[in-house]
């Protein structure tokens, strides 16, 4: 007699081998199984349905005939978010040999290995250049592909990835792990990409590269239309794993020929720098002979209990790292420098260039960063001048050709006054960025009221680019502060808004009088100020009042605090335009102090001297929220299990930890318990 649970996960795999199934069916033309074996499992399912009613969704094969993907679904403009059970974090990038070596060092020091001769196992891997991928299988069957995104919440892409040849809609394992997470890379082969530009009209345009066409093909609001994109997976790591321990990176590659995944053609174990510089220069003469796109290399500690024990940054794990082929140069000539003006008021000098293809990119743009670098350089207008792509992206001015000028060329003359607003500018000591102070200056406004209205800052739902620009443009909004004093009408009259948008605009706006004081101390825009240092800088100033009677001297007092953050903040609040604007958001109604006791100071609660870990998908708890429960109950939250954890707070997925947990014998709880023993402490 199967459990309820068993039977649950049934409905999901079957939903999602029926979906699999429609889509070959409908959309493919390219049916697996016979009509009556899509009959059995069909009934299967809707028997199991009839048994547990609530478990019925809208999108289940039952409740729909035909493709899960059909006409009605391309309407919507974007694709749907996916929160990542384990954040899908970057890799710290080293760009040459040097930087890597030191790397190395560091992980030394991390793992404490005092012997000159000790050196941690590493692998090396291609860094292949497409577009990252997480591919979630329940009991073998595909159910989910989401995209990066910012690491913490992607884009589903499930219908796309079921397109891609490479990648298998059911395991090939006659035990499938009941959960695992493949990440991998979309990318095309050169000889695909080029047979796609070759098919393209002249009205469609050409692929700049293989990446580009790579991140478009799997972005698709239509499945049908990545069908016919050759994109191929290659896989290099896991998420979310259950009833399998894929613990290094060789498990990982043996494993995947065997479910029917292409692995890395190119993984190396090295024990030595020596070996790890060999490594690098081979493939480095190599890279062009390859049929796909490589940008460098991925060196990964090997071992779960290494890599436990060097942990990870806010972004990326200490214990691997990218190292970064050198940039491929062209040269071309400086037409003309413009400094724009940035939301912080930072001017920039921007260079605009004849265009040039660089590493497959059209580049006619390339930051010059100041005016000190347009100097040392010697810059001039229509200097003959190399450029390259920083790690192969971001465009940059090498040097100019001074040996080619022909005494037409201009010095450029950086402007004195904002050429935005014309206001005077200033340049902060020891620092070589000029700035326009005036908060006025229409240049800022439009970039501070994004930032102001981002995810990661107040996150005011619906207040997009276009609407800004309309509140912008129509004299509505010219500070923040003005977003509280918009009038329901007044949103409602302009274009492309409506009575409900209008209406949902302001309820967006209420909610982020709830948003914490370190949040809103983030939007403001302060230079040097991201959610980091913010959250820094209110568990030590606790309120708007205090923070804005502190001293550039007070504020460097605090800990990872240094002079040029300290005197920034100091700066920023001793304008009167800044004040006088804290004030109109104070009387909105928005949060200047602190939530709950310093981050220093132990609150007494039923959780007190306990270590938690939070793992899984709770049922109505995020992440942020079951964290910010136990630092309220007193207790610690740490990102890793270890014989120091007292509790273990699972959710669904919880994969891993859970296995360590109960091996070190961790106690272990749910979202109910986790609140019962909350609620029941304060109400005795």
């Amino acid at each position: 007699m199967s459990s309820e649970k068993d039977d649950l996960r049934r409905i999901r795999a079957l939903s999602a081998q029926l979906h699999q199934h429609n889509f070959r069916y409908y959309i493919l033309d390219d049916p697996q199984i016979s009509d009556a074996e899509y009959d059995r499992l069909l009934d299967d399912l809707q028997a199991l349905e009839q048994r547990y009613p609530d478990a019925v969704h809208a999108d289940s094969p039952t409740q729909k005939v035909g493709a899960q993907w059909g006409p009605e679904d391309f309407i919507a403009d974007r694709l749907p978010p996916v929160q990542h059970g384990v954040p899908m974090l970057s890799l710290e990038n080293a760009m040459g040999t040097d930087a890597v070596l030191q790397w190395v060092e560091r992980v030394r020091r991390g793992l404490e290995l005092q012997d000159e001769d000790a050196n941690p196992p590493l692998t090396v891997e291609y860094k292949f250049d497409g577009v990252a991928v997480s591919i979630l299988y329940e009991d073998g069957i595909l159910v989910r592909a989401a995209t990066r995104g910012d690491g913490l919440v992607g884009e589903e892409v499930t219908g796309n990835v079921r397109t891609i040849r490479s990648v298998p809609q059911q395991l090939t394992d006659k035990n499938p792990p009941a959960c695992v997470e493949l990440r991998g890379e979309a990318i095309l082969l050169h000889a695909d990409f080029d047979a796609m530009n070759r098919s393209r009209s002249a009205e469609e345009g050409l692929f700049a590269n293989p990446r580009n066409a790579a991140a478009g093909s799997l972005r698709q609001l239509d499945p049908r239309i990545s069908a016919k994109r050759p994109l191929d997976v290659f896989i290099y790591g896991v998420g979310d794993q259950q009833g399998i321990d894929l613990s290094s990176q060789q498990q990982l590659v043996d494993r995947l020929p065997g479910w029917g995944f292409l692995a890395s053609p190119f993984l190396r174990s090295v024990d030595n720098s020596e070996q790890l510089l060999e490594i690098y220069q081979e493939v480095l003469e190599s890279r062009e002979q390859l049929p796909f796109d490589i940008d460098g290399l991925v060196i990964k500690v090997e071992g779960v209990e290494l890599r436990e024990q060097l942990g990870m940054r806010a972004r990326s794990p200490r214990w691997a790292i990218a190292l970064k082929f050198p940039p491929r140069q062209e040269t071309t000539r400086l037409l003309e420098i413009q400094v724009q003006v940035g939301r912080t008021g930072a001017l920039t000098p921007v260079a605009h260039l004849e265009p040039v293809e660089v590493g497959g990119v059209t580049v006619s743009r390339a930051g010059l960063h100041n005016p000190q670098e347009i100097e040392r350089k010697g810059l001039m207008i229509g200097d003959q001048v190399v450029v390259q792509r920083a790690g192969d992206v971001i465009p940059q001015v090498v040097k100019s050709i001074e040996s080619l000028r022909d005494g037409s060329e201009k010095e450029f003359h950086f402007p004195d006054k904002c050429p935005a607003c014309s206001e005077p500018i200033w340049c902060p000591e020891g620092e070589v960025i000029p700035h326009c102070q005036n908060l006025q200056c229409p240049a800022q406004i439009r970039g501070r009221i994004e930032h102001f209205a981002s995810r990661r800052a107040l996150d005011i739902d619906g207040l997009g680019e276009k609407l800004i620009d309309q509140l912008v443009s129509e004299g509505l909004v010219k500070t923040p502060s003005d977003l509280y004093r918009l009038e329901l009408d007044e949103v409602a009259a302009l274009e492309r808004m409506a009575q409900k948008s209008a209406e949902n605009l302001v309820a967006a706006l209420e909610q982020t009088k709830q948003r914490s004081f370190s949040r809103l101390l983030h939007a403001l825009g302060i230079r040097h100020v991201g959610e980091r240092v913010a959250e820094l800088i209110v568990d030590s100033q606790r309120d708007i009042d205090t923070l804005m009677a502190a001293s550039s001297e007070t504020l460097e007092q605090i800990d990872e605090i240094g002079p040029a953050i300290a005197a920034s903040v100091a700066d920023f609040f001793s304008r009167d335009s800044v004040r006088q604007e804290l004030e109109v958001l104070r009387a909105a109604g928005l949060k200047m102090k602190a939530d709950g006791p310093p981050a220093g100071e132990t609150r007494a609660g039923p959780l007190s001297g306990l270590t938690v870990v939070i793992t899984g998908t709770l049922p109505n708890l995020s992440r942020g929220q079951a964290k910010a429960l136990v630092l309220a109950a007193g207790g610690k939250v740490t990102g890793s299990i270890s014989k120091s954890t007292d509790l273990l707070l699972a959710g669904d997925k919880a994969g891993s930890k859970l296995e360590k947990a109960n091996k070190l014998e961790v106690e272990v709880i749910d979202e109910a318990e986790f609140q019962r023993r909350i609620d029941e402490t304060t109400t005795t």
